[in-house]
């Protein structure tokens, strides 16, 4: 039975774990989703989250989709990567006018990915756009149906607009370079195009403004990268469920110091949990509410401090495994490594409080 609200989607997703962690290895080896983790995501629908109601999809809310993500983590970061960046396929197929929409989403089971930087460079002629350019970190592009890029359109008025592009799937040329130590199940490899043409109605525009006159999931043009704070969250989880399991078995007794260093791992992944969580609330009631949401509740520190918490959690972790922790075949140095591929991303930069703080004050000088 094909899962069509978003509590079937997350209870699907669910009872992927058990495969998805079996295929983790294969994962990991090829550089990309095995062929039946991708297709059992694709029949629970965890690609088509971000379309709305109104296309016929499940507009799941950015607390079920990071649920979703860290539900998946805990098994694969890797895996996990692919999902949260493909679940954006709705985001970027909603800007699309519904001619456009209809061409290139007759069904809403099209994954889609993209990169938007470095920007590219896309020249106006007629009717569309002559495109070159070659973009990095293009996460879930062996598992997509469509692809997107970036690209700047200099004007003679001197303005640059940033376009988001829908590319020619025949043209595009991929680079085998995601050789990286973690998430290397995301098969973010580099790809590229050469003057290739794109209909002016297959883009939209990359930095356009928050629009109150939309769909909640579109209304700002952020909202796609939030639900991947719940990868720390399960990395976190992982650690503390490969942890626990190996405690379990050892059969000798398990002192204090051992009990309190596990015990503050847990405290600190329920901690990272409710705070991320908190955060896309937020976000969700404001997006369903009138109007637009603003700075100060899009301005989040969240996803950096949900790292930072897994990176502790981590810590913890390896004190109560000891020695074992180095070896390969506890699994734990693979969940130190993803957290690294985790912390290169921009959502988890610590540049990201420099928003939070700005926010902040300008919301109290004003009150």
């Amino acid at each position: 039975m094909t899962p069509r609200t978003p509590e079937e989607i997350l209870e699907a997703v669910r009872d992927l774990v058990p495969l998805i962690a079996e295929d983790a290895a294969e994962a990991e080896a090829t550089r990309r989703l095995t062929p039946r983790v991708h297709a059992a995501l694709r029949a629970a629908r965890a690609y088509e989250v971000g379309f709305s109601r109104r296309h016929g999809g499940p507009e799941m809310s950015l607390v079920d989709q990071t649920r979703m993500v860290e539900t998946v983590a805990t098994a694969d970061a890797g895996t996990a990567w692919n999902v949260t960046v493909l679940a954006a396929t709705g985001f970027y197929a909603e800007r699309l006018s519904e001619e456009a929409f209809a061409q290139l989403y007759p069904t809403l089971d099209r994954p889609t990915c993209g990169s938007f930087h470095p920007k590219a460079r896309a020249v106006e002629v007629a009717g569309g756009y002559r495109v070159s350019g070659r973009w990095n970190f293009g996460s879930g592009i062996r598992s997509a149906d469509l692809v997107l890029g970036g690209a700047e359109v200099h004007r003679e008025d001197g303005t640059v607009l940033t376009l988001g592009l829908w590319l020619p799937v025949e043209e595009i040329r991929l680079h085998d370079d995601w050789n990286v130590v973690g998430l290397r199940a995301s098969s973010s490899e580099s790809y590229s195009v050469e003057d290739v043409f794109v209909p002016a109605g297959h883009t939209f525009d990359r930095f356009h403004a928050p629009r109150a006159d939309v769909d909640p999931l579109v209304k700002h043009v952020d909202l796609p990268f939030y639900s991947m704070a719940g990868i720390s969250v399960g990395i976190a989880q992982h650690a503390v469920d490969l942890t626990t399991e190996f405690t379990l078995t050892r059969g000798r007794e398990v002192g204090e110091r051992r009990l309190a260093l596990l015990g503050e791992a847990v405290t600190l992944v329920r901690a990272a949990r409710a705070l991320v969580l908190d955060g896309v609330r937020g976000i969700d009631e404001a997006i369903g509410a009138e109007g637009v949401p603003s700075d100060a509740v899009m301005a989040r520190g969240d996803s950096p401090l949900a790292t930072e918490f897994a990176r502790t959690v981590l810590d913890r972790c390896a004190d109560v495994l000891g020695s074992s922790a180095v070896h390969e075949s506890t699994g734990f140095e693979k969940l130190v490594r993803d957290l690294a591929g985790v912390s290169a991303h921009a959502s988890t930069w610590r540049s990201r409080w420099v928003d939070v703080g700005r926010t902040h004050l300008a919301e109290k000088g004003t009150s």
